[in-house]
């Protein structure tokens, strides 16, 4: 079992090096462009990559339209609100934001699956996700003016549209969780989950708002780094958490997974020499006696 939780802290760690490097490019295009740009190149990536282990034939058809609908709310859904809160408020605050995913996942396992959790588990959950709260708000101290701190547009709209993606993200994680129990496969489940917010996506280049088009010409740089971001936040971390999800409790793993805020306060330290304030530090160390305490049960 602790091996699929390291799972679930590699997931996080992709999606931490995944947001900075997606951070610019969303605000240069758009969140909602970046994010279509984004899901076809992974989308291509896990359907080759399904075909070549030949894991299409675990998908029960009976489970199709769970394992659609899952993608249009974790995917279509979740990770354009997501992508247009990074664009206006950054990555850190963004990622504060994302982590509300955890505890919105634990509550939706114990009333919809039924799954119980031992008190010291819920101590756990609860204290890495208040250590991820405390190190990612006060994780920057007031003389960081970097670009990744600069708030676009308006505060308001990124809290909600980041709150809105974690919730998405928790409903389509619990949707996928009984599926994967009956021996669907992680990577073929996110191809098809990928692949369908590709499409519905696709949609919004017929609308001409400049919300659904890009801010500049997309160049060979921006669709290189959307490949690299692709891969490292979809393609493999994604894949990482749905084979984490299938082996181990739902709430654990998406607590686990939410410590990518952490992983990019410390990034943030050295890409912009800014050594973090005591907040951080102290938050840092809830996350991690709280991640002790679901290792050790």
């Amino acid at each position: 079992m602790i091996f699929y939780y390291f799972l679930a802290i590699l997931a996080a760690l992709c999606w931490a090096v995944s947001s900075l490097i997606s951070a610019d490019i969303a605000r240069e295009i758009g969140g909602l462009v970046f994010n279509r740009l984004r899901l076809f190149f992974v989308s291509i990536m896990l359907i080759i990559y399904t075909t070549i282990i030949n894991t299409w034939d675990t998908i029960n058809i009976d489970y199709l339209n769970i394992i659609i609908l899952s993608g249009i709310i974790g995917i279509f859904l979740g990770d354009t609100l997501l992508f247009m809160a990074l664009q206006k408020i950054g990555p850190r605050r963004n990622n504060i934001l994302f982590s509300l995913a955890a505890p919105f996942t634990v509550l939706l396992n114990i009333y919809f699956l039924n799954e119980k959790m031992s008190l010291i588990n819920l101590i756990g959950c609860f204290s890495v996700f208040v250590g991820v709260v405390i190190a990612i708000a006060y994780g920057t101290s007031n003389n960081n003016e970097h670009r990744w701190e600069k708030i676009e547009g308006s505060l308001f709209t990124g809290i909600y549209f980041g709150v809105l993606a974690a919730l998405c993200q928790a409903i389509g994680l619990i949707m996928m969780k009984p599926i994967l129990d009956n021996g669907a496969d992680p990577i073929a489940s996110a191809a098809i989950r990928t692949s369908i917010s590709c499409f519905f996506l696709t949609f919004t280049l017929f609308i001409k708002s400049k919300n659904f088009v890009s801010k500049i010409p997309i160049n060979t740089s921006i669709i290189i780094k959307s490949i690299i971001s692709g891969f490292l936040g979809m393609a493999l971390g994604m894949s990482l958490l749905l084979i984490s999800l299938q082996k181990a409790d739902a709430g654990i793993v998406a607590t686990l997974s939410s410590t990518s805020p952490i992983m990019i306060l410390f990034f943030i330290w050295i890409l912009t020499k800014k050594i973090p304030s005591r907040g951080a530090w102290f938050g840092t160390i809830v996350a991690i006696l709280g991640t002790s305490l679901i290792f050790i049960y």
